[in-house]
């Protein structure tokens, strides 16, 4: 006769207690009970956990014992016998709970000076920078992709064009159609910073034409000098993106391999200031970018970590308020 194992973790068929293949470790299952914590979803036997739920409920069992064909009853809260003692008197008036106070923080002059953060670097990045440092420093394909000639086949450098190099004459007569922005995803939308067309499908995203017309783009711009990089022009190099958790403000900017010797980070309680240098090669980029942040925030208890993809700040908030945005607007200042 086949039945149901309600062990948690098991629930599968087996056979009766007469087949002599059923045992008291034919049962592999879980005796404590799932909880969920911080996104997680969490074995309190073993606390083996997963993000995803359905990895979740294939985790394998950390126990074996026996087959469970009933139904275990669901726990009931304790009853207490006592009855509550018959009282007269005035009822006492429940007692407010003081509200949690917040630390009194002005939000600074717009000249203040900024403190430097502790930048925390992570295993990732460090594995990345050191593996690129043992690589040679010049490519011969890069050396022949920067010469003069180039090659047929050659993909434009332009976002959204997707031509290809074939002869010059042809290069003339075909325009290129490309995106002079740069991608922004933020709470699922999907779009170029140039022309705002917003779509959540990232198929969609990528088949998007583009919304300038000029001429290809066969080489890769070498870098400029960094003494005459233009502030404005730089913050556009790499996308940002922000959250909101909890008491904290996380900010994400997507620069993969930051150089640590060269990022600097700097904060006080109304003002954040980043300059790095990034890239997955020795040639690198710089992003240099200044917010005025719409709330204020504690420094002290602000971190910076840089990771192999990212660098991400994450800013305690100095007062309970909720962030619409990353930066304060003008007719707020």
């Amino acid at each position: 006769m086949t039945q149901f194992c309600y062990n948690r973790g098991c629930q599968k068929n087996f056979t009766s207690v007469n087949d002599p293949s059923v045992d008291d470790t034919a049962c592999q299952y879980h005796p404590g009970l799932p909880y969920f914590h911080d996104a997680y979803k969490i074995w309190s036997c073993c606390q083996k956990k997963s993000h995803d739920f359905n990895t979740f409920l294939s985790l394998p069992g950390c126990t074996r014992g026996p087959h469970q064909p009933n139904k275990p009853e669901e726990p009931v809260a304790p009853q207490s016998n006592e009855q509550p003692p018959i009282t007269t008197s005035k009822p006492v008036p429940r007692q407010e709970m003081p509200k949690p106070q917040t630390p009194d923080v002005q939000r600074p002059p717009i000249d203040a000076p900024l403190i430097p953060m502790k930048l925390v670097v992570g295993a990732s990045l460090r594995t990345a920078l050191d593996k690129l440092s043992n690589t040679a420093k010049t490519d011969t394909n890069e050396i022949a992709q920067t010469s003069d000639e180039v090659k047929p086949g050659t993909a434009c450098k332009h976002a959204a064009c997707g031509a290809r190099y074939t002869t010059i004459e042809e290069e003339q007569a075909t325009p290129c159609r490309f995106h002079p922005g740069v991608p922004i995803f933020h709470e699922g939308m999907k779009y170029w910073s140039c022309c705002q067309k917003k779509t959540t499908d990232f198929e969609s995203f990528t088949a998007q034409p583009g919304c300038s017309e000029g001429e290809h783009l066969w080489r890769s711009e070498k870098p400029e000098s960094t003494d005459e990089e233009d502030p404005e022009t730089l913050k556009k190099s790499c996308r940002y993106d922000f959250h909101q958790q909890g008491s904290s403000v996380v900010l994400s900017i997507y620069a993969k391999m930051p150089r640590p010797d060269q990022t600097q980070v700097e904060l006080n309680a109304g003002r954040l200031k980043v300059d790095t240098r990034f890239g997955t090669d020795m040639r690198t980029k710089r992003f240099c970018n200044e917010w005025e942040l719409f709330g204020l925030v504690d420094v002290d208890r602000s971190t910076v970590e840089l990771l192999q993809t990212k660098i991400e700040i994450n800013l305690k908030k100095a007062e309970a308020l909720s962030w619409p945005r990353l930066d304060r607007p003008l007719q707020l200042s």
